[in-house]
């Protein structure tokens, strides 16, 4: 140790020797927040991120990762957590060669797009790799997608791969209950649990490079798909790849980059999605995604048998197996429930602050503080209009005459009114995307409503010009005014939108924190102030408090 990093050390600081080739890994707990500082030229990784040598690097509470030394290193610890160790045993080295194949592909794509001639030996490459990683629960889906990422972007090579996230349980840049697609520059860290692939842009600038990543969300409203939701589900991934279409169509580089997607645990289930009509299909959710986005490659974690069913299904396609990291942690239910908490607060609060333990250390320090203020405002029921797809109450089939059968969309959109039941309501602390609306998105009715409005406004304008000369006639009109408003109100239930809205990208997200009863009015918690960009919004079961 150097003089210099003798006065840098705290008293009770340690220092860890990583052994080449070896990783040290940590679990923190609910009051355990470190940092970590590189004392070597070698380099030393966190999810593939280079660790800026010198520099205090913070992580935050409940954080489980490990930081990979290729050739050894030093490592210098604020305060060794509870559980931490150090092994040999680490899938990076089979992560550096698929990231390999993957960039070859990408450099020969490039070459085509730019119309370079291919080697005479190599089939012609027209786009960059389109990889689905797949798996079980807790097999490290996430955290693979991230290292293979961080190499992509870490390469110099200029990439921009898309990252696509179906996996609402445990959203890359967003909320739960959101899907999502991303498109960073930069080569993400990892400070904390929340938005592990980067945080969307926000209303001031970041203070880290991963903080404005640029991000699409498209609304599913539950943490994971359900047979009963296929079809919104089918609806949303295929709105997702029709962006990423045009995408690539407009971007040659996004399409020699190609795109990783993330998946939720359900889709190595093989009876979720199966429909009565097809009742031996199987595995739903990886065929329609592998069609929709056009995948070539499945990387299937720690599960033999996946990898045999789906190159049974899939044979034109290339299946990897990748063995499951012996460091993954086992996440229960309230890892989860606190790792929601976290990602939803931090979207309308910010990246969190440094810990007091941490913000006293001397020296240089990776500051990922990107704090925001959240806007509260009340707004009222009939300004914002709530809606929900495919939970439409019907009268059972029993209840129809004979002969006849109930034909319903599950798409179906359905007004939520907040003067009904509160066990079938549900709007209390109830996470809202909002959508937004254009002319062509009415249904007729609600067009002509529009049309009688802008009509009924142009009338009052010229009453008011001949200054009161006809006040009779003025009764007239407004009774049969008032009789048309009657005739509207009859159908005040039907949703006047096309179901399309239902799964369109969001604009936003706000959370309902208070409902005023008496004076039918909604408190809502907004991540910026102003005006809501829409009063369209859709929930579904994603529901926070805030308790901080």
């Amino acid at each position: 140790m150097n003089n210099e990093e003798g006065q840098a050390a705290g008293p009770s600081n340690e220092f860890i020797e990583l052994e080449p080739g070896s990783e040290w890994r940590f679990e923190l707990e609910a009051d355990e927040n470190i940092a970590v500082r590189v004392h070597t030229a070698d380099p030393i990784y966190i999810n593939s991120s280079e660790i800026p040598r010198s520099t205090w690097y913070p992580l935050h509470r409940y954080l489980k990762s490990a930081l990979y030394g290729p050739s050894g290193g030093r490592l210098e610890v604020s305060a060794l957590p509870g559980s931490q160790y150090s092994s040999t045993t680490t899938s990076q080295p089979a992560l550096v060669s698929l990231h390999l194949a993957l960039e070859r592909q990408r450099i020969l794509a490039r070459r085509h797009i730019a119309g370079s001639d291919a080697p005479a030996y190599d089939a012609p490459v027209t786009r960059g790799p389109r990889v689905m990683v797949l798996g079980p629960p807790n097999s490290g889906k996430t955290t693979v997608v991230k290292n293979l990422v961080n190499m992509a972007l870490g390469s110099g090579m200029g990439w921009s791969p898309g990252v696509i996230g179906l996996d609402p349980s445990s959203p890359s840049n967003l909320i739960p209950g959101s899907l999502s697609l991303s498109t960073p520059v930069h080569p993400i860290p990892t400070h904390h649990l929340a938005h592990p692939l980067g945080s969307p842009p926000g209303s001031v600038a970041a203070n880290t490079l991963s903080g404005d990543v640029s991000t699409m969300g498209w609304w599913y409203g539950h943490v994971e798909p359900s047979t009963k939701g296929m079809d919104l589900w089918m609806k949303v991934v295929d709105e997702m790849a029709g962006r990423w279409k045009e995408r690539c169509d407009k971007d040659p580089n996004a399409m020699a980059s190609g795109l990783i997607m993330d998946t939720s645990s359900a889709f190595a289930v093989p009876t979720l999605g199966t429909r009565k009509t097809e009742p031996k299909s199987r595995y739903s959710l990886v065929l329609h995604a592998a069609e929709a986005f056009e995948i070539e490659t499945l990387l299937v974690i720690g599960n033999e048998k996946l990898s045999i069913d789906l190159s049974r299904l899939l044979p034109a396609l290339n299946i990897i197996r990748l063995p499951k990291s012996s460091g993954v942690v086992d996440r229960d239910e309230p890892l989860r429930e606190t790792e929601h908490t976290q990602i939803i607060r931090s979207y309308f609060y910010g990246e969190p602050a440094l810990p007091k333990e941490i913000d006293i250390l001397l020296g240089k320090m990776v500051h990922p503080d990107h704090s925001l203020s959240p806007y509260s405002f009340q707004i009222g029921w009939e300004t914002l209009t709530i809606l929900r797809v495919g939970e439409e109450n019907a009268a059972p089939t029993s209840a129809l005459p004979l002969g006849s059968a109930r034909t319903l969309s599950r798409t179906k959109l359905s007004r939520v009114d907040p003067a009904g039941p509160a066990h079938v309501v549900r709007l209390l602390n109830t996470v809202l995307a909002v959508v937004a609306i254009n002319k062509g998105d009415w249904t007729g009715a609600e067009r002509k409503r529009k049309v009688k409005e802008e009509v009924e406004e142009a009338v009052k304008v010229e009453c008011v010009k001949e200054e009161g000369a006809e006040g009779g006639g003025e009764g007239e009109g407004g009774d049969e005014g008032e009789q048309g408003e009657g005739e509207d109100e009859e159908d005040e239930d039907e949703v006047p939108y096309k179901e399309e809205i239902g799964w369109r990208e969001v604009l936003g997200f706000i959370v309902i924190t208070a409902i005023d009863t008496q004076r039918k009015k909604y408190t809502i918690l907004s991540p910026s102030p102003g005006k809501l960009p829409s009063t369209v919004a859709i929930a579904g079961s994603i529901e926070w408090v805030d308790s901080a």
